[in-house]
């Protein structure tokens, strides 16, 4: 990042221009800014909301780790470089500026590592403080599911509807599940995140009423395909479609039933250490890192079971 920022930033440093930023209060008022006003200003104030009891930290995530996330937030660029644009209009104001915004990038990248490995060190905050084991176990008769109920390989997703990853990765479960066949069952659950998708609840419980006239794959994969139209009318609009039961499918829409397994899904979720979306389980761990189709399989090759394993597993 800084080397792109440096060649990116339109700034000459040659000629002393760099040596003239170093010495200008402008170049270290963007710098402390930027490395000090934002570890202050987001770790502190995250910190002070919860010491006031305005709210508390996630499950798994430590008081070191905010300060850190706050440090690292001071990683300006291009939205830096726009506000330097309209602020000065001086071009050496500006290159000051800009040398001051290369800089913070590298010392709140520095701040930020030296915070975070502090924490981990002295705290022991770090990624293992969140659960990594599904909290509820995959239920044939509760779970949505895709390929034999009792196959040897489980894929867990908990999705949101109006995720776009979540909606790009529906190719790469896809794929999945046509490499391994028969070997994999493919398990969907909700963890609708209304605080940036304020129509992911009502998709979800549209899903579970689908699925209470046998059609939640086919309702899946249309609220996936139009996540900028998932209101009410819509909703119905796609009842219509599948040939579902509208009126049936709308009362649905209210029932404080399906709304509370909405909840549950989300529950597990937290429970089982999922905080975004998509999150992937391989059997019943937590998956980490890119959940690209290749890596997925991968894992999941690294935990089949051997051929003669699941033929005495059959036979007994």
């Amino acid at each position: 990042m800084p080397l792109f920022a440096v060649a990116n930033a339109g700034v000459d440093l040659r000629g002393g221009v760099l040596a003239d930023a170093l010495a200008s209060p402008v170049t270290w008022g963007v710098v402390v800014g930027l490395v000090v006003g934002k570890l202050v200003g987001i770790g502190g104030g995250a910190l002070g909301g919860v010491a006031l009891r305005l709210g508390r930290l996630p499950q798994g995530v430590g008081p070191g780790q905010v300060l850190g996330g706050g440090a690292l937030s001071g990683i300006g660029f291009t939205v830096s470089l726009l506000i330097i644009g309209l602020a000065f209009e001086s071009p050496q104001l500006q290159d000051e500026a800009t040398v001051g915004v290369l800089l913070a990038l590298v010392l709140a990248t520095t701040v930020g590592w030296v915070v975070f490995r502090l924490a981990a060190v002295l705290h022991g905050e770090t990624s293992a403080g969140l659960p990594i084991i599904l909290a509820e176990p995959v239920d044939p008769e509760r779970d949505h599911i895709l390929g034999p109920p009792q196959a040897p390989l489980t894929l867990v997703e908990y999705a949101d509807f109006e995720c776009p990853f979540c909606a790009r990765a529906t190719g790469v479960a896809r794929e999945v599940r046509e490499h391994f066949g028969d070997d994999l069952r493919y398990v969907i659950r909700h963890l609708a995140l209304p605080d940036v998708h304020p129509h992911a609840e009502l998709a979800a419980v549209a899903a579970e009423a689908a699925a209470e006239q046998g059609r939640f794959w086919e309702m899946h994969d249309l609220l996936f395909a139009h996540q900028d139209q998932l209101t009410r009318e819509d909703l119905a609009g796609y009842a219509g479609e599948l040939g579902l039961a509208v009126e049936d499918f709308l009362l649905d829409l209210d029932e404080q039933r399906l709304a509370a397994r909405v909840r549950e899904d989300v529950a597990s979720a937290e429970a089982s250490g999922a905080r975004g979306t998509p999150t992937f389980f391989i059997g019943d761990r937590r998956h980490v890192g890119p959940y690209d189709a290749r890596t997925l399989i991968t894992e999941l090759e690294a935990v089949r079971p051997r051929r003669s394993e699941t033929d005495a597993a059959t036979s007994s």
